[in-house]
């Protein structure tokens, strides 16, 4: 072989490395199936997730603690109810000490001026004492017949316009916004004159 041939020879062997190089630097390298099993192989279970276990007793807790809240919800409760009505017993008492010097006093006789006066002075407290615990009469003579304040026992004519309250039977109560006693009236069918107008 003469030199020149000598070269080309080698000039094309290397060009064919230098390929097969590039081809294999290009190309990712061949991964095992077992390697690659590793690689996809999600992170163990008991490593980032809790066990049953771990939810369990967080459940038990959460509902011990809320069966505590319940418990200690109803303490308050009746706490505050028993304390709301000491002060209004409280209040009462005065009453009821002027209820029995009144009979101590009246020796049977219920007619005296003194039996009566007492008894005047025992309704006007006891108004006051409920007062100023919210207690409020609901207005109703005069006023418009109000379904959620009035209870109408019967209609009649009456000097009143049609539809207002003409007669009030038994008063009626509230404690702030709540009607504990729906006030019992009578409502006006407006003057009889007036109806015997519309019936010619």
């Amino acid at each position: 072989m003469s030199k020149s041939e000598v070269k080309e020879e080698r000039a094309l062997s290397e060009e064919e490395e230098s390929k097969e190089e590039a081809l294999a630097e290009e190309s990712p390298e061949e991964v095992s199936p077992e390697e690659e099993d590793e690689e996809t192989e999600p992170p163990g279970e008991a490593e980032d997730e809790p066990d049953a276990e771990v939810y369990r007793d967080r459940w038990v807790r959460l509902a011990a603690e809320f069966d505590n809240y319940k418990k200690r919800t109803l303490r308050e409760r009746d706490a505050l109810i028993q304390s709301a009505n000491e002060g209004l017993i409280r209040d009462l008492l005065p009453v009821v000490d002027s209820v029995g010097r009144a009979k101590t006093h009246s020796d049977g006789d219920t007619t005296s001026e003194a039996y009566q006066q007492g008894v005047r002075m025992i309704m006007e407290e006891l108004p006051k004492i409920l007062e100023n615990r919210g207690l409020k009469e609901v207005q109703a003579s005069g006023q418009t017949f109000d379904p959620n304040l009035h209870e109408a026992l019967m209609q009649v004519h009456s000097d009143h316009e049609a539809g207002a309250v003409a007669e009030v039977v038994e008063r009626g109560y509230s404690l702030g916004e709540k009607v504990l006693r729906h006030a019992k009236v009578v409502v006006s069918q407006g003057p009889a004159a007036d109806v015997d107008k519309e019936s010619k």
